[in-house]
């Protein structure tokens, strides 16, 4: 392990020991999108529904073993109501729901085509699934990459085209280290295209685009008007939420399936009364006035950030500070902008550093987490933060970027003087 650790070290991956809180500072780093984990209204309305309630600790069990209680029964008949689901299925977290579906989902015989980037929870629920030894991946984002794999696997499964096995594709709305967006449309428009209806199962993520995108904060799935026409979606509930926990929308024959056969799901502690209870108090909160108006802001403050930044690299060296080329896939509207801003530098650390010692939490992210030339620091924008915060937080990176610069004309002199 001594060794595992130091090896983190010496490749600048940041190795940590959580010893110490979060510093005080401006929050451009949680996925805090809509600005709700300190929002005093939200808190009362938590509060006046736990005070109503008539159990507001834990059920002490899982949902199989006497915790299924009215109020996770009610709460998921919720959900598949609000999000035009036929049938909706409760976790204690994403990372749970993802791992359950797919572990349990696939069979002997199936096949999986994923995004190269899909996350962790994914890729482990998939590693011990009977379809492991079919993994498609596409490169990422690629509709014509996609579309590739997805031949390949009908040629080498002949038994799906037959309508004996199925095909899975794993996709996320957002992705949350690029904040760019799956070309959804173009994945259903070539899966229609060419697997038959009863052998295909489209399954989106969408963890970091949930609460923020689509009519109420049903995320992109709903934007783009598919909700008919993906099979399985995963909403989570500790971004755009506030809380934690997640749900599958699926058919009810999946939520029967993964009950009985999701060890995640069969063998956790169903989530406490009082989550549920904060869950209700989130949806009705965002489902007022109240969650249109912080998409509004946090759109409004998405644009700003993204060309004040666009302003502010354009006369420093792009190896110390540059952004990614923004862009959306097919089919999307024109007015839709991730909240999450990766802002590309090949001295990561360095930066963090410097930012962290002004009280930005955020993280230094190199190679090998991010593949070579796309070393980051990740930023998150957020409704109730200020066009003056991202000014200040700006300055702060043109400020590190002169030092670099001044830094490394230093080194340079030091070389020409040492020949001469």
């Amino acid at each position: 392990m001594n060794g595992a650790m130091e090896k983190r070290r010496k490749v600048l991956i940041p190795t940590l020991d959580l010893a110490q809180p979060v510093p005080p500072g401006p929050d451009v780093y949680t996925n805090d999108f809509l600005s709700l984990t300190n929002d005093p209204d939200l808190r009362q309305i938590f509060l006046d529904k736990l005070a109503k309630s008539p159990r507001v600790f834990g059920v002490a069990g899982s949902r199989l073993l006497g915790g299924n209680s009215s109020d996770h029964v009610n709460f998921e008949n919720r959900m598949a109501q609000f999000f035009d689901a036929p049938a909706a299925l409760l976790f204690t977290s994403g990372y749970d729901a993802n791992v359950a579906f797919w572990h349990s989902v696939p069979q002997a015989g199936d096949v999986i085509i994923l995004d190269e980037l899909v996350h962790a929870s994914s890729r482990d629920g998939m590693a011990i699934s009977r379809a492991r030894k079919s993994l498609y991946l596409f490169s990422h984002n690629s509709p014509s990459s996609f579309e590739e794999m997805v031949h390949l696997a009908l040629k080498e499964h002949p038994t799906i085209p037959q309508g004996k096995n199925t095909l899975f594709v794993a996709v996320e709305a957002t992705y949350s280290m690029d904040g760019d967006f799956a070309p959804i449309p173009d994945i259903v428009r070539i899966v229609e295209k060419y697997v038959p209806k009863q052998s295909a199962h489209i399954m989106v993520d969408e963890a970091h685009s949930t609460g923020v995108f689509g009519p109420q904060g049903r995320g992109i799935v709903h934007l783009l008007g598919l909700q008919d026409r993906v099979h399985t979606v995963l909403h989570t509930f500790g971004k755009g939420r506030a809380l934690t926990g997640a749900v599958i929308l699926t058919a009810p024959i999946i939520r029967q399936y993964i009950i009985n056969y999701g060890r995640p799901f069969i063998y956790t502690t169903a989530l406490p009364i009082s989550l549920v209870c904060g869950l209700n108090a989130s949806f009705d909160y965002l489902e007022g006035p109240i969650g249109d108006q912080r998409r509004a802001q946090l759109r409004s403050l998405c644009e700003y950030f993204r060309g004040a930044l666009e302003e502010a690299f354009k006369h420093i060296p792009p190896n110390l500070l540059s952004l990614q080329e923004r862009s959306l896939p097919a089919g999307y509207p024109a007015d839709v902008i991730s909240p999450i801003i990766p802002i590309l530098t090949s001295y990561p650390r360095q930066l963090a550093d410097f930012l962290n010692s002004y009280g930005y939490a955020v993280q230094g992210i190199p190679y090998p987490v991010v593949p070579k030339g796309y070393e980051r620091v990740r930023i998150s924008v957020h409704a109730l933060n200020t066009e003056e915060e991202f000014d200040i937080l700006i300055s702060r990176l043109k400020q590190w970027a002169t030092m670099m610069q001044t830094m490394g004309t230093q080194v340079q002199s030091g070389r020409i003087q040492s020949r001469l």
